[in-house]
């Protein structure tokens, strides 16, 4: 099977007349909304014609934007070394830089107006829009002076988004010494990530040592890029009134920090439960004491097989049919029209990644596969994006933007599908595995993801001091690591730059991609509790919670499946779920 992605239906080629004809188009956008604005901004009075005119504008802007930005985005994340993508990048960054000064000024202009409601329900299209306006409005009073924002948007792609490429290139082209099967070859970090989920536990240990070995040769670097990124955030986001960083992330995910505390509260409640799980798993594994933590991800049991990609895809596409004919078809639609490049391969970017291209009605998704058992959950999950965004496709680009938790729900949501699927088909002792499996995966959305949240919230905090030198950023790792995984662990088996391991901390303007994953389980847990209850009645009813996902609060669309996101009984009873199957694991083993 073909395991690599076709970009056509964006553009055949950097150099094709598609592509000049939108690079130009987007200029003239550009400079067309430029002196509208110049026109109608410093009205006093706000008019529905008006507000039309800018909507219906930025729509056409944005759909132009997506696909240019999107092919550059796609091409340097299969090869980090595009100097065509790289060059495409900057340029589209460089000229929209203006746009974020039309928008702020827009972002003032509509919250001077005190009859907004009004206007409002007024008109057909503004209505359609309502959700986007009130976030404008929102938005608001964290908007700084038109010159200052086109200043931060230029200053990001040779400063933030610069610093993210660079990351993203030392790591990418990383590689490392490690012998299998009695062959020592050369591989990426990916692929020695990957060997985590091995079978064979001196090829596991080994290859944890390894990329030990390859991120120490360029932590200085990746220390800079964060460092660098971090501290733009702070300044930033400072300038614009957030109190902080993860205040700013939390309005722009529409999560009240009422949620976030509630979640976290009920995940630090259950970590014992999760520290016993991985005590047993040290037991199966044959340690004496706690569990070594490049055995975090191992498979229990006897050796695993590999599986092929076209095997892969038969499981998902049959596995989502399961639940509804749409989202088989669209699996299906996605590996035969060739969304998914798969191929691992150096040059390419480590992490899963589905990127939505609304106006063309397809996604494009990436992932590293080498037939572990985790890479049809991983393709699962992207795919999983994928159907949210055709859920949206007839929405306006503006009325397109979902939070990330929920984004993270639907994904997680797709894996849970797979996983239950062969389960139901599988044998006791496949059973057994696929349980543990289960475990292990939660563990990481959730234990591990809550490391990870410490480590960010301390490196902001420290961040205000100035920058954290590598030997500072290793230690704050492993501190927040120990933390999260307690007694049940070996702290001295922990590799001290699992800080550089996590795409996110590196993606400027995506601070804290850590707490959406422990949200996006524990509520995809919740959902799928209520699928088994209710059945097909369940289908129908998911879809138009993900249809609504882009014009409400995350609170507010939880209420549409009758969840209470901020009551901490909804995320201890999603929790319990994952502690009963704890429990079942270790007394029938």
């Amino acid at each position: 099977m073909n395991m690599t992605w076709n970009l056509d239906r964006l553009y055949p080629s950097f150099e094709s007349e598609k592509l000049r004809g939108d690079h130009e188009l987007l200029r003239q956008l550009i400079i067309d909304l430029k002196a509208w604005a110049e026109g109608n901004l410093k009205r006093e009075d706000v008019s529905v014609a008006a507000v039309e005119d800018f909507l219906r504008r930025y729509n056409d802007y944005k759909s132009v934007y997506v696909c240019l930005l999107a092919y550059a985005e796609l091409t340097l994340s299969a090869d980090s070394s595009s100097e065509e993508a790289m060059n495409l990048a900057d340029d589209i960054e460089h000229i929209s830089s203006e746009i974020a000064g039309v928008v702020a000024d827009f972002k003032r202009w509509i919250s001077t107006c005190e009859h907004i409601d009004g206007l409002i329900v007024s008109s057909t299209y503004l209505l359609k829009h309502q959700f986007y306006l009130k976030e404008l409005l929102l938005q608001s009073r964290y908007v700084l002076d038109e010159e200052v924002e086109v200043a931060i948007a230029r200053m990001q792609s040779t400063g933030s988004k610069a610093w993210g490429r660079l990351y993203m290139e030392s790591v990418s082209s990383t590689l490392a010494d490690v012998v299998v099967q009695g062959e020592t070859k050369k591989v990426t970090l990916v692929e020695l990530r990957s060997m985590a989920y091995e079978n064979n536990a001196t090829l596991r240990k080994a290859a944890y040592e390894a990329e030990a070995e390859a991120c120490s040769r360029i932590a200085g670097v990746c220390a800079a890029c964060m460092n660098g990124i971090s501290g733009e955030a702070l300044t930033i986001y400072g300038m614009r009134g957030y109190p902080s960083s993860l205040e700013k992330v939390l309005v722009a995910s529409r999560m009240d920090s009422e949620t976030l505390s509630a979640m976290i509260a009920a995940l630090q409640e259950s970590l014992p439960a999760f520290h016993t799980y991985y005590q047993k798993k040290a037991e199966l594994l044959g340690h004496s004491t706690k569990l070594p933590f490049y055995d975090i991800f191992a498979p229990i049991g006897e050796e695993s097989v590999k599986i092929s990609y076209e095997d892969a895809q038969k499981t998902i596409v049959s596995s989502f049919g399961t639940f509804s004919e749409e989202l088989a078809n669209l699996a299906q639609k996605a590996f035969d029209q060739q969304w998914i490049d798969a191929e691992p391969r150096a040059g390419k970017s480590g992490y899963g990644l589905c990127i939505d291209i609304f106006p063309i009605g397809e996604s494009r998704i990436m992932t590293q596969f080498t037939g572990n058992a985790i890479d049809i959950s991983i393709l699962a999950h992207e795919l999983g994006h994928a159907y949210h965004s055709s859920c949206l496709g007839e929405e306006t680009m503006l009325n397109t933007d979902y939070p990330i938790p929920i984004a993270e729900t639907a994904s997680i949501f797709c894996e849970t599908i797979v996983n239950q699927a062969l389960h139901t088909s599988s044998t006791k002792k496949e059973a057994q595995l696929l349980l543990e499996r289960s475990i292990s995966d939660a563990g990481y959305y959730l234990v591990d993801f809550y490391a990870r949240y410490l480590f960010e919230l301390k490196l902001y905090e420290r961040r205000t001091s100035g920058p954290l030198p590598v030997q500072e950023l290793n230690e704050l790792m492993i501190a927040c690591m120990v933390e999260a995984y307690g007694e049940s662990i070996d702290p001295d088996t922990i590799h001290p730059y699992m800080w550089m391991n996590k795409a996110g901390y590196f993606m400027a303007g995506y601070e804290f991609m850590n707490f959406p994953y422990s949200f996006g389980l524990l509520f995809a847990k919740g959902l799928y509790a209520e699928y088994l209850k209710k059945g097909e009645e369940f289908v129908a009813r998911y879809r138009q919670f993900l249809s609504a996902t882009s014009k409400h609060n995350i609170a507010d669309v939880a209420k549409l499946m009758d969840i209470d996101v901020h009551s901490i009984d909804f995320w201890r009873g999603a929790l319990k779920l994952i502690e009963t199957d704890i429990e079942a694991f270790i007394s029938t083993t």
